[in-house]
């Protein structure tokens, strides 16, 4: 014993399976106090990453065309920088007319709804619907001309003062800014960022940790930048159809539908209904129209975009893709829905890469 050094008997006590429990233990329970106290930056940290993540396969495609990763980040920057003014400088007086609009919609909601309740008067239960189904709009429609108008006119005019909110709006700005910016180093190392974390975990843990988030980032990330794809053809079909109809505010239209598209089938059915009421003054013809183009977007969006764009991001037949989708909505809902092709890639790749070469699929049945 006295010839035995310090390092020697901490690595006896090491080798101790119940101090390597204890230490785990108190390890986890450390991180979980801190997570909670750094919630919010280890979120920035995860948005940021996130963001790296997305845009990985954009710089490595320009990296294959000879552009060099930190000019391919700049490019990004520009584009993104444009896209985002442009979106600003474009849509921000439609979505404030569109709020503005609301209360004349519900107005003329309620006279159409109206009519149709006087004919169906005769029903027991739909006595004097007209009369309660106006105070209820109308009530609705002052709601929002007091509340939401104001609010977001101040918040997009450049004299407005909301000096109340300032503090939440700087904070919001500079943990945006730092997400930003965190990101951009993210994308200049990305190829460095997950071996320096792999290389925090023991070392025995570290081949297995890789291989598995290799896979889920890979059938996650595909089926992300897919949806976002899917999304903006769906927001862009929509925008041309409302706009050959004349249907106001079309652009803004449209990029409620980009991101509603999001959320599967669901979506698109409540991104239709600020159109529709848009299309009411103009008459009954105008309204089916109106339901048409969205009618006609869901088909393409689900039927041609969905399958194709996914199937591809996936490596999934767009059969293997829809029956996906139905299984996910049918067992778990929206978020089963939301999770049913990313889910459905990844054991598709477990099942090929682990099980169709393993001598158990190989040898079942087999003496």
């Amino acid at each position: 014993m006295a010839g035995r050094s310090v390092a020697d008997l901490l690595r006896a006590i090491w080798n101790q399976p119940w101090v390597r429990l204890l230490f785990y233990i108190v390890l986890a329970l450390v991180a979980f106090s801190l997570s909670r106290q750094l919630a919010g930056v280890i979120m920035t940290g995860l948005v940021a990453y996130a963001l790296a993540f997305l845009v990985n396969p954009l710089l490595v495609w320009l990296e294959k065309r000879r552009i060099k990763r930190a000019f391919g980040v700049l490019l990004l920057i520009v584009v993104a920088l444009a896209i985002t003014v442009l979106l600003v400088w474009t849509l921000t007086a439609q979505v404030i007319s569109l709020i503005n609009d609301l209360p004349k919609l519900i107005e003329q909601l309620s006279r159409t709804l109206g009519t149709l309740l006087d004919r169906l008067s005769g029903i027991p239960g739909l006595e004097n619907g007209r009369a309660r189904l106006t105070d209820y709009l109308n009530a609705q429609a002052t709601g929002l001309n007091k509340n939401l108008q104001p609010l977001l006119t101040r918040l997009v005019s450049s004299g407005g003062s909301l000096l109340g909110g300032a503090l939440n709006a700087l904070g919001w700005i500079g943990n945006a800014t730092f997400a930003i910016t965190l990101a951009l180093y993210f994308m200049f190392d990305y190829e460095r960022v997950g071996p320096s974390v792999l290389r925090l975990l023991p070392v025995s843990w570290q081949p297995l940790t890789a291989r598995l988030s290799s896979d889920v980032g890979e059938s996650f990330g595909g089926y992300i930048r897919g949806t976002l794809l899917v999304g903006l053809g769906a927001g862009v079909l929509v925008a041309a159809g409302l706009l050959a109809l004349g249907v106001p505010n079309a652009l803004a239209l449209g990029l409620l539908v980009a991101v509603l598209n999001l959320v599967p089938y669901i979506g698109l059915l409540v991104a239709a209904v600020p159109a529709i009421l848009l299309a009411l003054p103009n008459g009954w013809l105008n309204v089916v129209l109106v339901i048409g183009v969205y009618f006609i977007t869901n088909q393409v969006a689900g039927n041609l975009l969905s399958p194709y764009i996914l199937g591809r991001s996936s490596n999934l037949s767009p059969a293997a893709v829809l029956l996906a989708l139905l299984v996910g909505l049918t067992l778990g809902g929206l978020l089963g829905g939301l999770l049913a092709v990313p889910v459905a890639t990844l054991l598709k790749h477990w099942v090929e890469t682990y099980w169709i070469p393993s001598r158990a699929h190989n040898h079942s049945g087999g003496g």
